[in-house]
């Protein structure tokens, strides 16, 4: 179970960092300004590597 719980959240952390290209490259966001876009991107990177970090800080070899 340990196993399942550090690839989730490490793929939780990339979906929020994938999320933030995506808002900041896609066309389907273009009726929004892009100093909002780029602004929504930074929280988003910004808050999927604070989560990559405290997962890792947190359970730094936890192995089964």
């Amino acid at each position: 179970m340990a196993k399942f719980n550090k690839i989730l959240g490490i793929c939780v952390s990339l979906a929020f960092v994938l999320l933030g290209f995506y808002v900041l490259f896609s066309v389907r966001f273009e009726y929004l300004s892009k100093q909002v876009r780029v602004i929504f991107a930074i929280f988003l990177f910004l808050y999927g590597g604070w989560k990559l970090t405290r997962y890792t800080l947190r359970n730094p070899n936890k192995e089964e």
